[in-house]
């Protein structure tokens, strides 16, 4: 047997493990952003190391992150906002979400973690977190357990409906320890749009946006493009976005010397994909790519940003101070269109109605952009949310210390 000192060293090293709940379904601006976190964690702390819960496909085409290892939960796909169905699998949705309630629940207990950072759905896909939050609650109360979530989620009132149907507020107050806010109150205040109770204001901190750190690879790993870039997200519902602008804006830019990129992303539907590769290839100064591992670099490179506004596209361009046209979705949810909107006021972005989307439309606004230029202000964003987190999980290792003496190694 170890002495005690060794005893102690080893609980404090296990309190420097992290679970990470990373939200999935559609798109990887979640799995993005939590990978973002580990990064910049696993840096600034050396002993740190991370078990990430996901069921993306998609975490293998990101580059690999320091101590970061992963478990796959069997893949769900969206059938509307309340339902969910496996992605893969042909078995009952009940059983995929027993199995991986059952996943989560032996992953928090076995890994005894010291953090637990539950990105955007604070109850896990259709409550499957539940049963381990209570769990950690009853039997390990010194764990910290952290709700990390975008500025915006929806519009007030499709939020304020959905959390009261699920009991959210309620769980954050049983189960939570804190809520990490990736934006700023001065911008969107989700304490007071979103009704939360006094109990949850007390735990909120508005930490700033999420922006991945500026690349450490060669420049040239990624040939400069001083073109115009077209991304999509995942590509789930990038479709119309992508043809409006292989129909006429490409071409038009073609015949003007200036290059595109396109970025159709990894959940773009193959015979969708094929379709528009086969457009792109036929246009001179067109590139096409599936995914693009380092968009930071793409957007670095860029002389104009076009995207639907996810949340990690938007703070990108806003940390390289890049011109960005953003077509929002508005279904199933207003949180797109709602950020866009809000940036805009401040300068940030420029927004195109996808109500009024036309190929001829988006050509002459991207002409327009172009001819326009680089923005000659700073848009009053916070950018530094990296930095803030990886604060507060030093404060939580070091301030908080006493916590790790009593975690079960």
């Amino acid at each position: 047997m170890g002495s005690a000192k060794d005893e102690k060293e080893i609980a404090n090293v296990q309190a420097r493990h992290v679970f990470a709940y990373c939200h999935d379904s559609v798109g990887i601006g979640h799995l993005n952003r939590t990978l973002a976190i580990c990064q910049r964690v696993a840096k600034a702390h050396p002993v740190s190391s991370f078990l990430l819960a996901t069921g993306t496909p998609y975490v293998p085409l990101f580059r690999n992150v320091p101590r970061v290892d992963y478990i796959k939960l069997p893949a769900l796909t969206k059938v509307d906002n309340r339902t969910y169905r496996g992605k893969y699998l042909t078995v009952s949705s009940k059983r995929i979400m027993r199995c991986r309630e059952a996943l989560l629940m032996n992953a928090v207990e076995h890994s005894a973690p010291g953090i637990v950072l539950i990105d955007k759905a604070p109850l896990g896909v259709c409550g499957e977190l539940l049963p381990t939050l209570r769990w950690l609650r009853e039997n390990r109360p010194e764990t910290r357990v952290v709700f990390g979530m975008r500025d915006i989620e929806d519009d007030p009132e499709s939020t304020i409906e959905q959390w009261d149907r699920l009991g959210v507020q309620e769980v954050i107050e049983e189960c939570f320890d804190e809520v990490w806010v990736y934006g700023m109150r001065t911008v969107f205040d989700v304490a007071t749009e979103y009704n939360l109770s006094a109990a949850i204001q007390d735990k909120l901190r508005f930490m700033g946006y999420i922006v991945r750190d500026y690349c450490d690879h060669a420049t040239a790993s990624v040939a400069p493009s001083d073109g115009v870039l077209v991304t999509v997200g995942g590509g789930t519902d990038g479709e119309l976005l992508l043809r409006s602008y292989l129909k006429d804006a490409a071409g038009r830019l073609s015949r003007m010397g200036i290059p595109s990129t396109l970025v159709g992303g990894p959940d773009l539907p193959d015979a969708t994909a094929t379709s528009l590769r086969e457009l792109a290839r036929g246009i001179p100064g067109v590139e096409w790519i599936g995914f693009e591992p380092c968009m930071n670099c793409r957007i670095r490179d860029a002389r104009l940003v076009v995207s639907m506004g996810g949340y990690n596209t938007l703070c990108q361009v806003a940390r390289s101070r890049k011109p960005a046209l953003v077509l929002p979705r508005t279904k199933p949810r207003l949180e797109q269109m709602m950020r866009a909107s809000l940036w805009a006021k401040r300068g940030a972005v420029e927004v195109l109605d996808p109500e009024a989307l036309s190929p001829q439309k988006l050509a002459d606004e991207v002409v327009r952009m172009l001819l326009k230029g680089a923005p000659t202000t700073t848009p009053d964003l916070d950018l530094d949310g990296l930095d803030r987190v990886a604060e507060r999980f030093d404060t939580i290792w070091h301030g908080e210390g006493h916590r790790a003496a009593s975690i079960s190694v």
